[in-house]
């Protein structure tokens, strides 16, 4: 009888030693997918907003970049995507504006999308979902690229209004 129990504790022992380890495992392993089809796309910029953005290279070199982020087909493919983009958005934070877009309007537009951006490589990084924040970053950026469009579109002349 002794020798049964003992029998039937190490065969309950080493079975859930077992689940444990499988479950680690598939922890530590996790691959996170991401479809580019389940992102939205990019905001286009107007002829007017594109002829004045077409001299910035800063900003030309990030659109480039957005590219590759369709493409994306695993975690570590998107690690590097994003990191390329957030060295590309930090070259645009760092170089000098077009003159009708050095505007704080712009900049804190701007802002928000680096903030994004890091929030989709944590979230990449950390191996957690990443459909969510990539979405978040895009509608971010396009807010950037309306305001792009806005100001171009603004016919207002503020220092009429000023004056009065």
């Amino acid at each position: 009888m002794r020798l049964m129990k003992l029998l039937l504790l190490v065969s309950a022992l080493l079975i859930a030693c077992r689940g444990e380890r499988d479950s680690q495992e598939s922890s530590g392993t996790s691959v996170i997918e991401i479809d580019g089809t389940q992102l939205p796309q990019r905001s286009t910029l107007n002829s007017r907003a594109k002829e004045m953005l077409k001299d910035w290279p800063a900003f030309q070199e990030l659109e480039k970049s957005f590219e590759a982020l369709y493409r994306v087909e695993n975690n570590e493919d998107l690690i590097l995507v994003v990191e390329e983009m957030i060295k590309r958005q930090n070259d645009l934070e760092d170089s000098e504006y077009p003159e009708a877009f050095d505007i704080p309007h712009v900049k804190s537009r701007q802002k928000v999308f680096k903030t994004y951006l890091l929030k989709l490589k944590a979230a990449s990084e950390y191996r957690t979902e990443v459909v969510s924040p990539a979405r978040e970053m895009l509608e971010a950026y396009n807010a950037f690229l309306e305001q792009f469009n806005i100001v171009v579109n603004d016919t207002l002349d503020l220092n009429l209004i000023l004056d009065e």
